[in-house]
């Protein structure tokens, strides 16, 4: 029973799961954790603490941390208890009181890497990446760190979108253990994010290697696909709907490989299909609708594009055949005023230039053109200057060019841009405390180098 504990922990992957499943996943992790803990116990040991066991069956919090506070008490290496003890108040919300108990573990007991280990996926758990970093990366130096540590960090460096980063933590995981899916699925979405296709291919395809039944890497597969070849799209989303003629996800991909392909009759059948099985989402709402359109069946069009147009309506191909529609259906006043919206909608406007130029700079920053990825946040900015995450971006770039006073100037804006009064997220509060961090470093090298 163990084995196949330890068999689903390792190969647990949250990015697969749908949000309802991420919560119960995470409960049972926590529990496998204690179970595969409690395997490496000798026996003796584990006598000598099977009242904490006890206590977290009954889940009696307050009993198990008095009686973890008597076992450091009567003998401060005991990991045992620091391990049961920070878990009680995990349980208990209390994650700063938790993250101490591991630290006091650390100066304490002899089993650092163990300790520190935790303490990385205590900080991971509660978004504080920056912490996290550290302790995964001195992890990392070790010559056999575990799957935990390596999907960790590889998460992190996706978070801050550190593509090429996360490559190469993969390549070298995936060579220490070819067995975990999670390596080659996300080498797959890097070099997909990346616009390496080709290897973003093989890599997904190596994944479903492993697992063939693995349903959502099968469309991240099916979606490169329709840019580069959307037979071999089809051809994965036949495959799959032999099994499962009812899977709406690609029954839409299968619809838009005929689009590519020019096949619009094949394409309107599929997203009649998934409207009948109650698919309402925005995609299959606009393309629909335009293609009853373009087949004359204008009072399906007009049902699906007004819903469409409710949705978004910046969207111009959806004003544009709403507009064709109202036409058609004798409606030219309301056909022309869409006709006006559709050409107003031509003209990007300054959100629009913000965000392509943005893009640009993110492309540029991945590979590291830092002086072109500084031009175009400069120009991002300058189109949306409400977008006060633009002069993080910029300060970064500043700093990877070693212009320290620009990079200080703009890390200090950040800094005093941020209202604590307000409340944090997690993105703000790193971006907070890794701003402050290089403003202290800063400006200790610009005072030496007067």
């Amino acid at each position: 029973m163990l084995s196949i504990f330890r068999f689903y922990y390792k190969n647990s992957r949250f990015d697969f799961v749908n949000p309802f499943f991420i919560t119960q996943l995470i409960i049972m992790k926590k529990i496998l954790n204690l179970i595969i803990f409690l395997s490496l116990f000798q026996v003796t040991s584990f006598a000598q603490n099977i009242e904490l066991l006890e206590l977290w069956q009954k889940k009696d919090w307050n009993s198990l941390i008095a009686t973890s506070n008597q076992l450091i008490k009567a003998n401060e290496s005991n990991y045992q208890a620091y391990y049961w003890k920070q878990y009680a108040l995990l349980e208990q919300g209390k994650h700063t009181e938790a993250l101490e108990v591991l630290k006091t573990a650390f100066d304490c007991c002899e089993n650092k890497l163990e300790i520190r280990s935790e303490l990385a996926n205590l900080y991971f758990l509660q978004g504080m990446y920056l912490q996290a970093k550290t302790e995964l990366d001195i992890l990392l130096k070790e010559a056999n760190p575990d799957f935990r540590t390596f999907e960790q960090r590889v998460q992190i460096h996706e978070f801050s979108k550190e593509r090429i980063a996360a490559i190469n933590l993969l390549h070298r995981a995936k060579n220490h253990d070819t067995s975990h899916a999670f390596y080659w699925i996300h080498l797959g979405d890097n070099y997909n994010q990346l616009g390496e296709f080709d290897d973003a291919t093989k890599y997904y395809e190596s994944a479903l290697a492993i697992n063939p039944l693995d349903y959502q890497t099968s469309s991240k597969l099916a979606r490169v696909y329709l840019d580069v070849n959307p037979n071999s799209a089809l051809d994965i989303c036949n495959g799959v709907l032999e099994k499962d003629s009812t899977n709406i996800r690609f029954i839409q991909i299968a619809a838009s490989a005929y689009i590519k392909l020019d096949k619009e009759t094949e394409a309107l059948k599929q997203y009649s299909t998934a409207l009948s099985l109650g698919d309402s989402t925005l995609n299959t709402m606009r393309n629909a609708g335009i293609l009853f359109q373009k087949f004359q069946k204008n009072d399906l069009a007009l049902k699906l594009l007004n819903r469409s147009y409710q949705v978004d309506s910046t969207d111009v191909k959806v004003v544009f055949y709403l507009a064709m529609a109202e036409t058609q259906l004798l409606n030219p006043d309301k056909g022309l005023d869409l006709f006006d919206e559709s050409l107003n909608l031509l003209k990007p406007d300054s959100s629009i230039l913000s965000i392509i130029h943005k893009e640009k700079a993110v492309i540029f920053n991945e590979k590291g053109k830092h002086q072109q990825a500084l031009d175009n946040y400069l120009i991002a900015h300058k189109f949306n200057p409400k977008k006060k995450f633009y002069l993080y971006l910029i300060a970064e770039q500043y700093d990877a060019l070693n212009k320290k006073k620009e990079a200080l100037e703009y890390y200090q804006q950040v800094f005093d841009g941020i209202d604590e009064k307000k409340g944090l997220d997690l993105l703000t509060a790193s971006v907070r405390d890794f701003s402050q961090a290089r403003i202290e470093k800063l400006k200790e090298d610009l005072f030496m180098e007067q």
